[in-house]
């Protein structure tokens, strides 16, 4: 995140961007616009309804304060039409000015709802509230109202003429949807769940247990969970691991989940993606156990907890034993987990939210 947040239209810049406008007036209409004179006069012969005489006063001390003004909307459009927010921090509270592109970083002239349906137009990640990904950089909208997700469960919007720029609490307001902006690059993120269905592929790469796997689902996900049925000795004898989620799969994954007691639905959502890795995790165990005593064999530990151990900040715990594989969660140093097994490459898998996760052994030590 270090270069990231240094480099423009990623969505930690356009999220570090959001948080620098705080404080910052909403004016009807505008785009990331130094606050003047002319500017209030143009906007009020356009939108009279909104610059109305009793708030003229409030505008010209906007003006007075050399402040920065965008509506709802505005404020996502002013940051990639100003080039990434470039000269826009440094001219708040002063006589320096910046420079605006109409339509600059492919971000098109639209309403707050227009923009959700341009976004969804351009087979953009999208969802209802409920499904909001924790992921930094997605816009939020209500029925003519946009704004920025910034993590951890907050909001930055112009909110209106009486609040400004603010930082609101998610749960506090009236969002319906989530979107990915088509214009924001957000690194390696992989966008799922909600109402949007990605077009995929065999190929498709997708780390299994980061959505909902059901007939039909293609990826590099199925075929991973092929993969681990194939080793606990279910039968795919037509088509094997190829990554195509058919009725022979269907009916391997419904025999499995019988086996260990869930519900038999033959689709592979969250409770058979932790059931699915408990049976794999105790599997190797067993082979572990059963292998032969031998200098190449990996000594598996009999101790069952495995402690964080780092010098500062935090360390990732991830669905698979590999840094390419997405998070679960952060954790410090001193934190304990229920140990699974040790992968060969020093990974080991630890119970953390009633589900397998994985913790590299550079920061962690079975105790």
């Amino acid at each position: 995140m270090s270069e990231r947040i240094n480099t423009p239209y990623t969505s930690e810049h356009f999220v570090d961007f959001c948080l620098s406008f705080l404080g910052q007036p909403y004016w009807y209409g505008t785009v990331v616009y130094k606050c003047s004179e002319s500017l209030r006069s143009r906007k009020a012969k356009q939108y009279p309804t909104h610059y109305k005489d009793n708030r003229t006063a409030r505008y010209r001390d906007d003006i007075a304060k050399k402040k920065v003004c965008a509506d709802c909307v505005g404020l996502i459009k002013g940051y990639n039409w100003t080039g990434g927010g470039k000269g826009v921090r440094e001219s708040i509270g002063t006589d320096k000015t910046f420079s605006s592109k109409y339509g600059g970083n492919g971000c098109p002239d639209k309403s707050a709802n227009g923009m959700f349906t341009y976004a969804k137009s351009k087979g953009c990640a999208w969802g209802t509230i409920d499904t909001l990904p924790e992921i930094p950089g997605v816009a939020l909208r209500s029925d003519g109202h946009v704004g920025v997700y910034v993590g951890d469960g907050y909001a930055v919007e112009e909110r209106g003429f009486s609040y400004g720029c603010v930082k609101t609490k998610v749960s506090s307001r009236k969002w319906t949807h989530w979107f990915q902006l088509p214009f924001v690059d957000y690194g390696d993120t992989t966008f799922v769940g909600g109402s949007y269905v990605k077009p995929d592929t065999a190929q498709t790469n997708y780390t299994l247990g980061t959505r909902t796997l059901k007939d039909g689902s293609k990826g590099a996900d199925v075929k991973a969970m092929q993969e681990f049925l194939l080793q606990l000795e279910y039968t795919l004898p037509r088509y094997g691991a190829d990554g195509e989620f058919g009725t022979e799969t269907e009916t391997a994954l419904k025999a499995f989940q019988k086996k260990v007691g869930i519900k038999q639905d033959g689709i592979y959502g969250s409770e058979s993606h932790a059931a699915l890795m408990d049976a794999v995790a105790d599997d190797d165990e067993g082979k572990a156990d059963d292998a032969p005593d031998t200098d190449e064999s990996v000594e598996m530990p009999a101790a069952k907890q495995v402690r964080i151990v780092c010098d500062n900040g935090s360390v990732n715990i991830r669905v698979g034993n590999d840094t390419r594989y997405s998070r679960i969660t952060s954790v410090k140093a001193g934190t304990t987990f229920e140990w699974i097994a040790t992968a060969e490459n020093g990974w080991h898998a630890v119970v953390v939210n009633a589900q397998i996760g994985w913790v590299s052994g550079k920061y962690s030590r079975v105790v």
